[in-house]
Order: C-alpha cells, then structure tokens, then sequence
C-alpha cells in the first residue's frame, strides 16, 4: 500500500475528474487517493482528492482542490447520493478551520489554577502518560462526550469506554434527538427516514428548518429544488408552520404564524378535519384508534390555542387530503419543546392518515444491507449530560474526556454541567480550537484537522442508498498533532491499562480491516487492495437502493400534552425562540471569518447579535433598528441591537446562536451575545432533548445605539423603520 501516486497514476490509468467538476480540464485535474506526499511536486498543477465534510453531522462527500502541497477549494462529490455535488457555505469554508491561526498546534499541559487558560507545551509522549496515568488513577471513572461521529472511529470509542468501563456520550445541539424518538415511538423504528421531498407534491413542514439547518440541509436543498422544478408539468405546494418566518419559510407558498407549543395541535385538528370529511387512507383497525385520539380535541379549542383560524386549518385539510403525494415533517422550534416528541408523533399521524409509508414522496424507510460492519450510534440528549453531572456530583466519576464537543458554550448554565468541570480530577480535551471547554482542560492533546485525517462516514437514513464515506487527509498535518484514533489505539496498548480489543497499529490500518470486512460482505470482485484505492478515489461506498423495511407499528400519539413554559406570563410576556445560525449553527463556525461574513439570509446582519422584535411591538417599546435592548429571563439577561422584523410574532422575541464565546479564538471571542445563555433547564420528557423555547422573557429598552451590522441599510431610515413599525413592511 506505500504507493506514490505518480506510480499509482501509471499503474492503474486514473481517468480525470474533469468530466466530474464543471470547468476543470483534463490537463489540470486528477481525482486520486492521498498515499505518500508527491516527491515531485509539478507548480501550478491541480490535483482533486475526495472525502467525507465534517463540518456537521451529514457527512457530505467532498472533493478537495490542492495545489503544491495546499488545500485551495472545496466542492462536493458529484458520485456522492447524499449531497450530488452541492455543498454549503459552512463546508466550504473548511479551509479557514484548517489555516486558522488559533488552531491548536501540539500538546499542552494546564500551568496554573483550572480555568486561567494559561498552558505550556509538552511533549507527545508526556502528555499520553499523563493522560493514561489519569485513567489507571481512576479505574471505571471516566466519561468522553464527542460530537457525534460515526463508523470507524464511533466504533473505536465504543471499544475504548467500554474496556476501561467508562461512558460515551455523542452530543451536539440538534432537534435530531426528539426525531428520532418520535419515530420509535410511532413506526418502532428509531433511525431516521427518507423523507422524499424529491416525489412530494404538498409539503406540509411544522417549523422543520430543511433549508436552513436540518439533519442534511445541502440533500434537503438539492430535493427540494427537485420537488419545485425537477418534473416537467408538476410544481409542489409547500406550507410552513412557525412563528418566526425562517429562511424555509420565506421559500414556501404560505407562512402559517402559530403560537409557539401549539404545533401539535394544529396537526390534531388538521387530522381530525381530513377523518370527518372522510379523506383518510388508513388500514382496516386504524381508523377507531384515530377517531378517539382527535375526540378531545374540538377545532374551536383548537382554534383559540394554536391562534390558526378554523377556515385555515380545514384549508390545510383538504389541500393536504386532496393532494398526490402529501408530505408533512416536523423539527425545529417545533420539537424545541416540552412536548417535542409529541408534537412530532402527531404530525407522523399525518403521514399514517394519508397513506404515504413507504410511498414516493411520503416517509420511507429501507432495509439496512445485511452484516454492514458499521455501527449507528445515535446521539444523546441534554438529559442525559444531566445525568452524567449528577455521577459526578456523586464522586462515581471523575475523568472527563472531550472529543469536538463544547458543552460549557452549548449548554445552558441552568443546567449547571459547570460543576462537572469543578469536580472532575482530570480533564482532557482532543480539540483543535481553544474553546471554552477546552479552556478549563488539565491536558490538551489535539487533532489532526478533518482535512489531515482518515475516517469514514456511516450514512444511515435520510437516502434511499446505504453509503459510508471515506475520508482520507487531502495535506499532510500542519502542526505537531495526532489523529485521535491513534492515541486511543495507543493508550489501549499501555501497560497497566484494562486488555481491550484494539489490535491494530494505527487507526488507518484499523480502518482498512473494517474496510477489508466490507469488501468481503459485498463481494467486490476486485482485490482488497484494488478495490480500496477504488474507493479512496470514489469517496466511499455506496450500494444500490435498498428495499422497503415494512412499518409494522403505525402508532399515534396517546395525547398531546401542553407545553409548559418556565417564567410568569405577566412578568415575562414574551416567548423566547433561540435560533441556529445558518453558517454559525450552534456556535462551532464562529472562528471562521468567512462564516461570520456571511449576511443572515432574512436581516443581512454580520459579525454580531441582534434581537427580532415584530414591528407593533417595537412601536408600543418606542424602539427602531439597531436600538439596544435587553432580554430577560428568569436566568438571566444579556443585551444586543433590535432589528424589526415582520416575519415573527408579536409575542415572540429570537435571538441567532452561535455568538457570544468568551474564548474559541480571535474572530470569536468577545463577539456578541449566546442566547443559551438565560435558558431555562427543562426538556422534553420522551427524548430528554433540552426544550429550548420553553422560556419566557422580558425586553427592555436600554437607551443607546448597538453596534449593528447590516449589509443592506436601507432598513436604518426614519421613514422605513416608522413604516415598519406601523405594520407597513
């Protein structure tokens, strides 16, 4: 396998991607796998290397432009089923992650009290003792919480936490949590669906952000633009329910402004319209199970709470009865509360009323190929990071071990996940920024960028294919850090540590003997060796559609229970809605200046925070754009410039996450303000996901000007903001 690709070139007539990248010659583009550096290294010559995006958790197939040792560009995969060759802002500026300057460049112990970020460097082999020293001082008392990663490497950690008895939690904020659950509980079927906007010709979505941030936004895009200009003669209708018009909801056809918590009785009462007019298409049995779930639940009651006039929502009704391939999702704000997973059961319940299982253009759900030697590790909620505190507090754990993850930015204070910090013996952090978690590390023994890394990508759900990606470095490491594979691997290997089953040298060979597995269950007719530089110069694997997996269980919803609200109405009278930034999501792409350039689709705001408050609202406050204020709730406060908008309710107060670090670098740090911060600790009962709008606050005029950034000004005049504030805009 120590091949160099001027010889792998010759050997095996590598064809060009230029047939693959729009505008790239022959001459000047080759896809091949990264194997050795280039002892020859031809100026002004490009080579493409393909890998899996890490940005996020869909794990879009990439293909990387390098020029004289350096990444220059990044686009998508055309070969890969989940993304087609399109990729999103937030992959693209991948390479700010990679030359960042703040980056961690090698091992460094804490020098001075927790907390102070005052560091020294060490060396490699130190550091490992001192880490393995730390996990033999406390036997059965460590805990790793990861961003979520998924094959080889999710496999790797699995194996590790076990053997040493520890815990391993996969965490990043995501409504991803509340989905999955309310799929178990409505089909017994945990992983996530197909869900085909591609086939769909009414998409009925209840705050589901598909084109801002969810679940795979890039797939969500390219299928929805399938759905509105793919088949010649048919354009789907498409409805958002949210009480703050998103990005997705200012490309539908409709905006439906409902009272936050309310969205799961919209979808009663939507579904009890389609059974009275006799529009359902359920199985013989069903239908006296759904006659006394929409029994309580009158369409005036219904009308009052959800403030959706009764002629909309037997409108909604018959549009989504009457309709060919009728689709209705849910996520964002709409599973953001206490009563998430039912509220998302019950628009499930909207797919079991009109037939779409299993349908184009409906929820599908596809057979796993069989003995696929990848593992799914689905993430855990914030309940469950509660429960980990508590071990803490209980002195049954005592080791903390971060891997990519952030929880002292993500989690509310409320939560008090800060006191595992105080109590931990040891902390070790494997990132590569100095973010607020890793700031309080007693150890820092960082990554390897994505783009200097192997790993592979368990795709499971979301397409009709079952994929694994393969990423492979595309540059040799920048600084002195090491794969985090490879420091498991070699911490098993110590003496003195529990025996575990990790035998290989290193996390690449690792991953070729899962790989050496995989060819050998899908009988690929080549040799291993063959077939993996096949795959390396793919992308990955991806085999052919699977076959429907039968939905046994079509369960709605016992009930819809109410969604609760910590903070007094008349103290705090507006809802607060904390919404993922579309480049900065849950706060990772903040140190990326492209991503902090990049103008909010709706208010054109950079580099900062501000506060949404409907224009009728700021007009009774007596406030205009850029104008500070200041929101509190029962946790907190925090302060930063309004903007008017008109597409939110009255009632409701947003505020974009992803500002507001105290560390995580130069273009993060001391930038705007984190809404997480004054959340309230509740979560929803059924999936243990943090209910991020369920608290209330209040706002405040401060008396001066913010430093508001708008790209487009023209909504700063007297005369447009006094317009605005009358109702006019």
């Amino acid at each position: 396998m120590d091949l160099k690709r001027r010889d792998f070139l010759k050997t095996v007539g590598l064809t060009a991607a230029g047939s693959l990248l729009p505008g790239c010659t022959q001459a000047s583009h080759k896809l091949i796998p990264y194997l050795l550096p280039d002892d020859e290294i031809i100026p002004g010559i490009a080579n493409w290397y393909a890998t899996v995006c890490q940005e996020c958790e869909a794990g879009c197939g990439i293909i990387v432009r390098v020029m004289e040792g350096r990444a220059k560009k990044i686009e998508g995969n055309p070969t890969h089923p989940l993304n087609q060759g399109k990729l999103c802002a937030v992959g693209q500026a991948s390479l700010q992650g990679l030359y960042n300057p703040d980056r961690i460049r090698g091992p460094l112990q804490r020098d001075g009290t927790r907390g102070e970020e005052k560091f020294r460097p060490i060396g490699w082999e130190e550091g490992l003792s001192r880490w393995v020293s730390a996990l033999q001082k406390h036997p059965k008392g460590a805990v790793m919480v990861s961003r979520p990663v998924f094959g080889t490497l999710a496999h790797l950690f699995s194996e590790f936490m076990r053997g040493i008895s520890g815990e391993l939690h996969f965490y990043r904020p995501s409504d991803e949590v509340a989905v999955r659950a309310a799929n178990r509980l409505s089909f017994g079927i945990e992983s996530l669906p197909q869900y085909d906007l591609a086939n769909a010709t009414y998409l009925l979505s209840f705050g589901a952000p598909f084109v801002d941030r969810w679940l795979s936004p890039v797939h969500f895009g390219v299928a929805y633009g399938k759905m509105r200009q793919g088949r010649p003669g048919v354009r789907g209708q498409f409805v958002q329910v949210e009480p703050r018009l998103s990005l997705t909801g200012a490309s539908a056809d409709r905006w439906v402004p409902i009272r936050p918590g309310t969205e799961g009785l919209l979808a009663m009462g939507i579904g009890q319209a389609i059974l009275k007019r006799g529009r359902g298409r359920l199985a013989k049995g069903d239908r006296s199970r759904f006659e006394r779930l929409y029994a309580p639940f009158p369409v005036d009651r219904i009308e009052a709470q959800t403030e959706v006039p009764r002629e909309d929502i037997i409108r909604l009704a018959d549009e989504f009865s009457s309709a060919a391939a009728p689709l209705a999702i849910g996520g964002g704000i709409a599973a953001a509360q206490t009563n998430g997973t039912d509220t998302l059961m019950a628009i499930n319940a909207l797919n079991i009323l009109s037939g779409n299982l299993n349908r184009p253009g409906g929820i599908r759900f596809f057979q796993p190929p069989r003995n696929l030697p990848f593992e799914e590790d689905p993430p855990s909620g914030e309940e469950t990071l509660e429960k980990v505190r508590s071990r803490f507090d209980e002195g049954r754990r005592s080791v903390l071990m971060l891997y990519q993850a952030n929880p002292l930015f993500t989690l509310p204070p409320s939560m008090r996940f800060g006191e595992v910090f105080k109590k931990a013996d040891f902390i070790v952090s494997f990132s590569s920024f100095m973010d607020e978690s890793t700031a309080m590390a007693d150890l820092i023994l960082p990554d390897h960028f994505f783009l200097e890394n192997w790993s592979d990508h368990l795709q499971k759900g979301i397409i009709s294919v079952p994929a694994v990606g393969l990423a492979q470095p595309v540059v040799m490491p920048l600084y002195d850090t090491r794969a985090v594979g490879d420091l498991v691997l070699s911490a098993a290997r110590a003496e003195g540590m529990p025996k575990v089953d990790l035998p290989w040298k290193n996390f690449r060979e690792m991953m070729q003997g899962r790989w050496r597995d995989l060819s050998n269950l899908q009988a690929f007719e080549d040799p291993f060796e063959t077939t993996w530089i096949k795959r390396l110069q793919q992308g990955g694997w991806w085999g052919a559609p699977g076959d429907p997996l039968p939905v046994q269980k079509r369960e709605p919803p016992a009930s819809i229970a109410q969604a609760r609200f910590e903070g007094d109405e008349k103290t705090f009278p507006f809802y607060f809605h904390p919404f993922p930034s579309l480049g900065l999501n849950d706060g990772a792409g903040a140190n990326r200046p492209w991503l902090q350039e990049l103008p909010d689709t709706v208010t054109t705001a950079v580099w900062g925070s501000w506060i949404e408050i409907n224009p009728r609202t700021a007009e009774r406050l007596g406030l205009r754009t850029g104008d500070m204020v200041r929101v509190i709730s029962a946790f907190g406060q925090l302060e930063a410039p309004a903007v008017l908008f008109p597409g939110t309710r009255p009632d409701l107060i947003s505020i974009p996450i992803g500002q507001g670090h105290s560390a995580y670098g130069r273009y993060a740090k001391g930038r705007g303000v984190n809404p997480l911060s004054i959340l309230a600790p509740l979560v929803d009962q059924k999936s243990g996901a943090l209910a991020s709008g369920a608290t209330r606050v209040r706002i405040e005029r401060v008396g001066r000007p913010g430093n508001l950034v708008l790209i487009d000004q023209t909504a700063q005049g007297d005369k447009r903001n006094s317009g605005a504030a009358r109702g006019e805009a």
